[in-house]
């Protein structure tokens, strides 16, 4: 009987982490989805010479302490420490594994000691790595929404120093200046790249990496295609900033059309926790077969299950990408 228990509050706790980030997660700031965009850039670092790669691939190593170097050789290890890069935390790859394990031996040990089944202990164990899914996931989004907020304010930066007369370096100089981070912070180590000679698209190709979104893919498209074709630099970043603003613009008043929806969303999904809440206080014995019952544990089950995918159906629908 206390095993039932303890498994329906397991399910119950683990069913509203998921679904909350289910409906959490915004579409704006998330990286980039548009297959065109992302096409092209793929296909101007294919282009880069064997020495450019090179280049690339040194620079990146040696910024990595030397555990870390050994880590990212494998591809979990790689991608963990792709997602720390994006989502702007000062933290090595060995210190959050060696941090996250800890925290995590530690959970489990303390449930063990409170005499809990071996599978919640295992759940224990899982949903500390499950949180810091979430903290990364979060600090991934804010940072890229807050770049593409700043983005086109830089671009006027740059527009107005080419316009004086200055070269694009100094440009992106000027906006690591003036500008707060994330974007501030970016275009300075951009600089940087090219103040110690590193090509133009090696550094704009790197920034792309570190901040996958639309708005950047656009930007880093329009600056290398003028290095590859010629043109106006500054005519080009001045139609991208406009797009970038109209499109802001359109994404505010998709959130706002579809307020309604989200909150009707967040009623749909927490009812049922609600009311089983208020059940559980006010008539105790009139839930108490659904989970003492094993059939009751079956629906929550099947219940739970029902409810992730419906919250999964429903950010599909209230979420757009611009």
């Amino acid at each position: 009987m206390q095993i039932d228990i303890t498994l329906f509050l397991v399910l119950l706790f683990f069913a509203v982490v998921f679904i909350s980030q289910a409906l959490l997660l915004p579409a704006a700031g998330s990286k980039a989805k548009s297959k065109q965009l992302a096409n092209r850039l793929k296909e101007t670092q294919s282009n880069l010479d064997e020495e450019s790669r090179s280049l690339l691939h040194e620079h990146y190593m040696r910024s990595l302490t030397p555990l870390d170097r050994r880590l990212v050789q494998v591809k979990a290890f790689e991608s963990m420490k792709r997602t720390l890069e994006l989502s702007g935390l000062d933290w090595t790859l060995t210190q959050t594994l060696g941090m996250t394990s800890g925290i995590c031996l530690s959970v489990g040990f303390i449930i063990f000691l409170v005499n809990q089944p071996w599978y919640v202990v295992i759940a224990g164990m899982i949903f500390v790595w499950v949180i810091l899914h979430v903290i990364l996931q979060k600090r991934i989004s804010d940072r890229l929404s807050k770049f593409e907020e700043q983005l086109p304010d830089a671009l006027d930066i740059v527009r107005r120093m080419l316009q004086a007369g200055q070269p694009v370096t100094q440009a992106f100089n000027e906006v690591g200046n003036e500008m707060p981070a994330p974007i501030g912070v970016e275009f300075k180590n951009t600089f940087n790249l090219l103040n110690y000679g590193y090509d133009m698209r090696l550094a704009i190709i790197q920034m792309a990496e570190r901040t996958p979104t639309v708005s950047m893919l656009a930007f880093s498209s329009a600056v290398l295609l003028q290095k590859e074709t010629g043109g106006n630099l500054s005519e080009n970043l001045e139609k991208v900033s406009k797009v970038l603003r109209a499109r802001f613009k359109l994404a505010r008043k998709i959130k706002t059309i579809s307020a309604e929806s989200r909150l009707s969303a967040w009623i749909l999904v927490l009812s049922p926790f609600v009311l089983f809440m208020g059940m559980s206080v006010l008539h105790p014995d009139y839930v108490r077969p659904l989970y003492e019952d094993p059939r009751g544990i079956k629906l929550i089950s099947f219940g739970i299950v029902s409810l992730f995918i419906g919250s999964l159906w429903i950010r599909k629908i209230i979420n757009f990408e611009v």
